[in-house]
């Protein structure tokens, strides 16, 4: 019997407009390694390698065919802004792939669901499943589908990274509210560097964790700290 919940696969059916046709298989895709369920090869971790290909290949066709005059070089960075480890969990997240993985009870406890990593893996073995049970029209289909809007809301194709959705200041406040803690904090810690490139500094404070983080702007230092913070409790 699968353990994966019924209504959020017809949920996610509906988004891909995709039936699933093996939930064996399909549960193997969203069992973290760490699931008291994992045996040895019962794991995303072999389709994670092949859907990491997969997307990679789909969404080099994409920007190939949407900007004809890209040079090598800016196609490679728009590639790699897209399906980097925050771009994946990106549309993870879109897809709401974390209330379907399978963890440990440890993972569990350390927010794994909401780790970047682990969302991103999850996305690239879901493609894979796509890929093994439909072939590659319908996984570029879907894949397509998923990473036009990014790419159509974004001015010129070396902008794409901006789009990107890192809100870290957000992710922070939502942990510390699910513990029923105070929300985090941020102090001007004061400024370094030249005049002429001058680096905010801001101390933030949340959950027992102090870091400080430096941008161009206020805003940019809080999102560096609230970051720092993210990665020192190992939720990113």
């Amino acid at each position: 019997m699968s353990l994966l919940d019924k209504t959020f696969v017809a949920e996610l059916e509906k988004k891909l407009n995709y039936k699933f046709a093996d939930l064996e298989l399909l549960e193997t895709a969203f069992t973290h390694p760490s699931a008291e369920t994992a045996e040895k090869g019962k794991n995303y971790q072999r389709l994670e390698f092949l859907g990491d290909a997969v997307v990679e290949l789909a969404v080099s066709r994409l920007l190939y065919k949407t900007f004809p005059e890209a040079e090598e070089g800016k196609l490679s960075k728009a590639r790699s802004n897209l399906i980097d480890e925050q771009g994946l969990a990106y549309n993870a997240k879109g897809l709401e792939l974390g209330s379907l993985i399978i963890l440990g009870k440890g993972e569990e406890k350390m927010f794994g669901r909401e780790k970047d990593s682990i969302l991103a893996d999850v996305f690239e073995s879901l493609m894979a499943v796509i890929f093994l049970e439909a072939g590659w029209m319908t996984v570029l289909r879907i894949i397509t589908e998923i990473f036009t809007p990014l790419i159509d809301a974004s001015p010129d194709i070396v902008d794409l990274l901006d789009h990107i959705n890192r809100d870290y200041k957000s992710r922070l406040q939502e942990i510390a509210q699910e513990l029923a803690l105070p929300v985090p904090t941020y102090t001007v810690a004061g400024k370094t560097g030249p005049e002429h490139d001058l680096l905010f500094v801001i101390e933030c404070s949340s959950m027992g964790f102090t870091s400080k983080g430096y941008g161009r702007n206020k805003k940019a230092a809080e999102q560096d700290a609230a970051m720092k913070i993210l990665k020192e409790m190992r939720v990113l």
